[in-house]
């Protein structure tokens, strides 16, 4: 059987992502073990990220905007309106569109508007408007930039919501897309965070004393999100908060789950070919105690690294009271990416490290990743069903399935205890597209994460499918949470 709502585009197999990320070097460190060929543990509780762990952070200058000359480039509005689809790749929010007026390097050039500064510095701003947009991500293909020139994107609705990056920064993030073996475009793409605007001011700074023409950047394209998926900082929120299914349950609303919750973020995330996506993930505590910001999502969500350096985070993307349609005060974003440390089709899943640490107060989940249990015990799913506040599943793995991509699907047959993936059935809730990468839950701790399935709230008897964490803990991943 197919399961289309959480399609597959082209998947690498779990041997071809491990060689290639071991030839580019991903994945080293401590990940490797020095050679060490067994975990130390097989299940590990939860914990709360404490301030200690997490590393002060500059606050960045006052707006340089008002003393900036901006371009401006205003695209028209689409042709044919998008609507959020669930068909193809995970659940897709954002089209890609191209910008004639800065596609080249010299375009880009020429529309840049130098200013000096007091302090010797040069700035200068392009702003792109993509109408009947919610939001905006820029793909700025980077030919030359300075390390120590700073990128600044905001909207000219929100100026001063400024997310900022350094060359430097930019240029790692780069060169760990070509050391995992990306090439072209997409290797060499910054895709700008969304800032929650349908236009998207990208500001850079060079240095004092730096060449306008040591600056050789293009903005071919952009990213036009078409859903809405503001923090509450718009009317129209409350329009998205009800964008799931009404079988779906608020986390909000019951007192399980208080600890688990926090560990869960909604995904955005930005192909190599300018389409933007959304999924669900999971922060995973480890033996060591460090706090090292391990995720786990599905591989049909993310499994390029030019993808995991795209990914943007909410975190306490919650109600903020039961059924109350708005986030609570203390939801954050995060927009530093990732890196992709391991991913395998065989059982959908992806294994990732933040590049930013999430807020102080979220909790790195337990795991079990011993065999696999009795069918028929109780399990929970946490995850953002079409981007939507978290919500929350009960039910029960009433079996296994073995399942294998076949082309944009993956293709189940019943299994046995041996197979990757888990059957569940829900007793409450549902899930939908967007969901998908979310971990299923047992007694705390997590055991799988969401492939696919039939379930929705207009098909409540059909299943979903769960690739098994056990299989890639062993396989690879214990080096990374159990060394």
């Amino acid at each position: 059987m197919k399961y289309p709502k959480y399609a597959v585009p082209s998947l690498l197999w779990t041997t071809g992502v491990a060689a290639a990320l071991a030839l580019a070097g991903c994945g080293g460190g401590s990940g490797d073990n020095g050679g060490a060929n067994r975990p130390t543990a097989y299940i590990l509780d939860s914990v709360v990220l404490p301030a200690s762990a997490i590393k002060s952070v500059a606050v960045a200058p006052l707006p340089l905007g008002t003393a900036v000359q901006t371009h401006f480039v205003v695209l028209p509005a689409l042709e044919a309106p998008k609507t959020v689809s669930d068909t193809g790749r995970a659940l897709q929010i954002g089209s890609r569109r191209t910008v004639a007026a800065t596609s080249s390097v010299a375009q880009t050039q020429s529309a840049l508007q130098w200013s000096a500064l007091p302090n010797g510095q040069q700035a200068a701003a392009i702003n792109i408007q993509s109408t009947g947009a919610y939001g905006l991500r820029a793909g700025v293909l980077v030919d030359s930039l300075p390390d120590g020139a700073k990128m600044r994107v905001y909207s000219q609705e929100h100026p001063h919501a400024i997310v900022e990056r350094s060359g430097a920064e930019i240029n790692a993030l780069l060169a760990q897309n070509r050391k995992a073996g990306e090439t072209g475009a997409a290797a060499n793409t910054w895709w700008t965070p969304d800032v929650g605007a349908g236009d998207a001011t990208v500001e850079v700074v060079l240095p004092a004393g730096t060449s306008v023409d040591a600056l050789r950047v293009s903005i071919p394209v952009v990213s036009h999100i078409f859903q809405n998926l503001s923090l509450p900082t718009k009317a129209e929120l409350a329009e998205t908060a009800k964008a799931s299914g009404r079988c779906n349950l608020d986390a909000s609303c019951t007192s399980n789950y208080q600890i688990e919750r926090n560990a869960v973020a909604r995904m955005v995330f930005t192909h190599s070919d300018g389409d933007s996506s959304m999924c669900t993930g999971t922060l995973l505590n480890n033996t060591k105690g460090d706090y090292a910001p391990y995720f786990l999502t599905a591989s049909h969500c993310i499994s390029t690294q030019s993808a995991a350096s795209t990914l943007q985070t909410n975190w306490f993307y919650r109600s903020s009271s039961c059924n109350s349609g708005v986030p609570g005060a203390n939801a954050a974003v995060r927009s530093a990416g990732a890196t992709l440390l391991y991913a395998a089709s065989a059982t959908d899943l992806s294994f990732l490290q933040l590049n930013e640490m999430p807020p102080v107060g979220v909790t790195l989940a337990g795991w079990d990743a011993r065999t696999a249990g009795q069918t028929g015990e109780a399990v929970y799913g946490l995850h953002h069903p079409r981007g939507d506040l978290l919500k929350y599943s009960v039910g029960a793995v009433t079996g296994y399935r073995e399942c294998k991509p076949d082309g944009e699907d993956y293709d189940c047959s019943p299994g046995d205890a041996n197979s990757n993936f888990y059957t569940v059935r829900w007793s409450q809730g549902t899930t939908e597209g967007g969901s998908s990468g979310s971990s299923l839950f047992r007694r705390g701790r997590v055991i799988a994460a969401l492939s696919g399935g039939g379930a929705s709230c207009d098909t409540p008897d059909l299943a979903d499918e769960y690739g098994r964490f056990d299989k890639v803990f062993s396989s690879r991943i214990w080096s990374w949470l159990a060394s």
